[in-house]
């Protein structure tokens, strides 16, 4: 009998891991959607057709912040399928975990972007001979290949995702909690 429980383990294993996989490219590809109607000068998928590494670098800086967040928020879901238990809580804390998640990272994608900008137009301002930096844009800088704005904006979105990825960690755990004493 003990290799009964022994395949149904290796079934949950590949439930949570299907599991993962799909909540990972449902996210992405929500974040993706969103994330394009906040850059409205840039046709990305065009840019990259192009070869604009600037855009792929910022499209890859975007990819991995949100799935940095929402991985923790998977984590959080798979914990309620373990083998030889089901925890409907630890399933709804999950899920709940995942729609905080990835708002968060979009929000924070969406910040971050625009402290960057601010950030590059006060240090220009700095430089001798520059006069007019109000024309600094990080849309058309992405678009004309400006490969430094990229690699900025990469950075940033990694840095913020991992601090923000380990306060989205745990939140399943007490939501949890905090569900089974309701329901009990």
């Amino acid at each position: 009998m003990s290799w009964w429980y022994s395949l149904l383990d290796i079934g949950i294993g590949i439930l949570q891991l299907i599991l993962g996989v799909a909540l990972a490219l449902f996210s992405i590809t929500i974040a993706l959607n969103i994330l394009d109607k906040t850059t409205k000068t840039i046709n990305e998928f065009e840019e990259i057709r192009k070869r604009n590494l600037a855009v792929a670098i910022y499209i890859a800086g975007i990819l991995i912040a949100v799935g940095n967040v929402v991985g923790q928020a998977v984590t959080g879901i798979s914990r309620a399928v373990i083998p030889g238990q089901f925890n409907l809580a630890a399933l709804i804390a999950g899920l709940i975990q995942l729609f905080v998640g990835l708002p968060l990272a979009i929000v924070l994608i969406v910040w971050a972007q625009s402290r960057v900008y601010r950030w590059l137009v006060r240090a220009a301002e700095k430089l001798p001979g520059v006069t007019d930096i109000k024309e600094f844009d990080i849309e058309a800088e992405l678009k004309n290949g400006n490969i430094a704005t990229a690699v900025i904006l990469f950075g940033t979105f990694v840095a913020i995702s991992l601090v923000a990825s380990q306060g989205v960690a745990w939140l399943s755990e007490p939501l949890a909690s905090a569900i089974l004493r309701l329901i009990s």
